[in-house]
């Protein structure tokens, strides 16, 4: 079953004045983009909440508060100098891999660069666990809200394959009759002139190919079962539902373009219209 990339999830692990709590919400987003607050870790340990939330969460706008559960008073602050450049080391990798130019505050606060004494000892197996509880719920969000989903796009598609499968029958009735209309047209601008028979058929043909939706509509029923086969599986798929979101869009364009007859026309608007819906949908499949 699909997920949804909407998802939102609470953990914590330690007791009394060494108790972590953790937040994490995600939205969607094209890629797996990702800001900690809150709480300052030591390079290492953020270095594994970062390829632990990659790992479990894929893709998504994800926001993590990491919170320290304490009665005591903060210590003595200072500036958490391998953090700042841990995160230049980032910023300067991904300039290079992607070109795109983030600043420092796309990431973090200016909060997130000072550290406490009394921070020194906390240990990383703790954040670790608080943090993976909080996979656990943001996860199961993700399910129920991609089976909501899941259900109302299988119910669109349903209805634009009966609608595709209306627009050939249409299309099928329309081939002889058009084949005539075209004959009786040309006869009367030869103005009573007896046409050459076999130039009469090559126009004929000529015209009545042009306005073909043939091969339009078997890629449509195509696109429409990938869809649903798609919408069926376990892994991310929301990239691929988008790329088909779009071929699908394509054809219908065509269809409407190329056809004279105006139920088609009408079908062709309900199915931009359907599929305009589910693709708002697919924004949010992960």
């Amino acid at each position: 079953m699909i997920k949804s990339m909407t998802g939102f999830g609470r953990g914590s692990a330690g007791r009394g004045d060494r108790k972590i709590d953790v937040e994490i919400r995600t939205v969607n987003s094209r890629f797996f983009e990702l800001k900690l607050r809150g709480l300052s870790l030591e390079p290492k340990v953020e270095l594994k909440v970062r390829n632990l939330l990659e790992e479990h969460l894929q893709r998504g706008n994800v926001q993590v508060r990491i919170e320290l559960n304490s009665s005591k008073e903060s210590g003595n602050m200072s500036f958490n100098r391998d953090r700042f450049e841990m995160i230049q080391e980032v910023l300067k990798t991904i300039h290079v891999a992607y070109g795109q130019r983030m600043s420092l505050s796309d990431i973090i606060t200016t909060s997130d660069l000072l550290k406490t004494e009394e921070l020194n000892d906390l240990k990383p197996d703790k954040v670790v666990l608080a943090i993976e509880h909080a996979i656990e719920q943001v996860n199961e969000m993700r399910k129920r809200e991609g089976g909501q989903i899941q259900k109302d796009v299988l119910n669109r598609v349903k209805k634009l394959s009966k609608i595709i499968h209306s627009i050939d029958e249409l299309t099928l009735e329309y081939g002889d009759e058009r084949q005539v209309k075209l004959k009786e047209k040309i006869i009367s601008l030869l103005d009573g002139e007896t046409p050459d028979e076999n130039r009469l058929i090559q126009e004929v043909a000529y015209w009545v190919e042009r306005s073909d939706i043939t091969e339009e509509i078997v890629r449509c029923k195509s696109h429409f079962s990938q869809l649903s086969t798609y919408l069926n599986e376990k892994e991310p798929v929301g990239k691929r539902i988008n790329f088909l979101i779009q071929e699908i869009g394509r054809e219908v364009n065509t269809i409407g373009s190329k056809s004279p007859q105006t139920e088609v026309t009408k079908h062709v608007v309900e199915i931009k219209d359907d599929l305009e819906k589910i693709r708002e949908q697919a924004q949010n499949i992960l």
